[in-house]
C-alpha cells in the first residue's frame, strides 16, 4: 500500500509542477488576470496537502509586511490561499535563474534580492517602497530558507531583513505555520494530508520596540513549540 501510495504521490508532484508551468506561462501573457491564476494555482496546491486549513488571529489589512516561518516550498501557496490580496515576496535572486520561474516573478511585481551583493539591500528597499507606494503587500521569511533537518526550530533570522523594515518603519504582522512539511513523508516519498495551521501574531512597528525581531523570533519559536506538540497529542 505504501508503494501504491509513493506512486500515486508522485504524480500529484508532476501534477503540481505542471499546473506551475501553466500558471508562470498564464501571469506572463495575461498580466492583468495574473492575481487570478496565481490564487487558484495557490489553493489548486495546498488542497493537494491539507485536509483543513484553521486560521488563527486575526489579519492586519493595514499590515505593509507579513513575516513568517520557512518550512517547505508550498509555504508561499498555502499563505497565498488565505489571503485574498496580491502578496510581494522577498525571494532570492537564486530563482530568478530558473527559466519558468524567472518568467512569472518578474511579471508579478516580486523581489528579488541577491544577499551576496550589499548594493541588492538598497535595490530592495527601493523596490519595496514602489510596492507600498500601490497599496501593495510584503511578504518573505527572516530564516531565508528552511530548516530541512526540523522544521519545528527556526534557523536564525537575516539581518539584512530587520534593517530594511525597520528603515522604511514598515507595519509588522507575524505569521507561523504548523505541519505543513509533515504532509510529505519519507521511505517511501508519500504525502499525507494534514491539518494545517496559519497564526497571525498581533501587528506592530518597529520603531515601537528596539528588539522587536528578537521577540518575534523567540514568540514564533514559543508557537511552534505549543501548537506542534499539541497536533502530535491530538493524534
Amino acid at each position: 500500500m505504501k508503494i501504491l501510495n509513493s506512486i500515486i504521490s508522485y504524480l500529484k508532484l508532476i501534477k503540481a509542477g505542471i499546473y506551475l508551468l501553466i500558471t508562470g506561462a498564464l501571469c506572463g501573457i495575461d498580466s492583468k488576470n495574473e492575481l487570478k491564476y496565481r490564487k487558484k494555482c495557490s489553493h489548486i496546491l495546498t488542497n493537494m496537502i491539507a485536509k483543513e486549513v484553521i486560521i488563527e488571529g486575526e489579519i492586519d489589512k493595514n499590515a505593509n509586511i507579513f513575516l513568517g516561518n520557512h518550512t517547505h516550498n508550498l509555504d508561499i501557496a498555502l499563505f497565498e490561499s488565505v489571503i485574498d490580496e496580491k502578496i510581494i515576496w522577498i525571494a532570492k535572486a537564486e530563482l530568478g535563474k530558473i527559466p519558468v520561474i524567472k518568467y512569472m516573478l518578474t511579471k508579478t511585481d516580486m523581489i528579488l534580492v541577491d544577499r551576496s551583493n550589499k548594493a541588492s539591500t538598497i535595490k530592495m528597499i527601493r523596490e519595496i517602497k514602489n510596492r507600498i507606494k500601490r497599496n501593495l503587500k510584503i511578504a518573505a521569511f527572516p530564516e531565508g530558507t528552511r530548516n530541512k533537518k526540523n522544521p519545528k526550530k527556526l534557523l536564525p533570522f537575516k539581518k539584512g531583513l530587520k534593517g530594511v523594515v525597520e528603515k522604511l518603519n514598515l507595519k509588522v504582522q507575524p505569521f507561523v505555520i504548523i505541519n505543513l512539511s509533515f504532509a510529505f513523508k519519507k521511505n517511501p516519498f508519500r504525502v499525507k494530508k494534514q491539518t494545517i495551521k496559519v497564526i497571525f501574531l498581533p501587528s506592530f512597528y518597529p520603531k515601537d520596540n528596539p528588539n522587536w525581531y528578537e521577540d518575534m523570533r523567540e514568540k514564533m519559536q514559543e508557537i511552534l513549540n505549543k501548537k506542534n506538540n499539541k497536533m502530535l497529542n491530538d493524534k
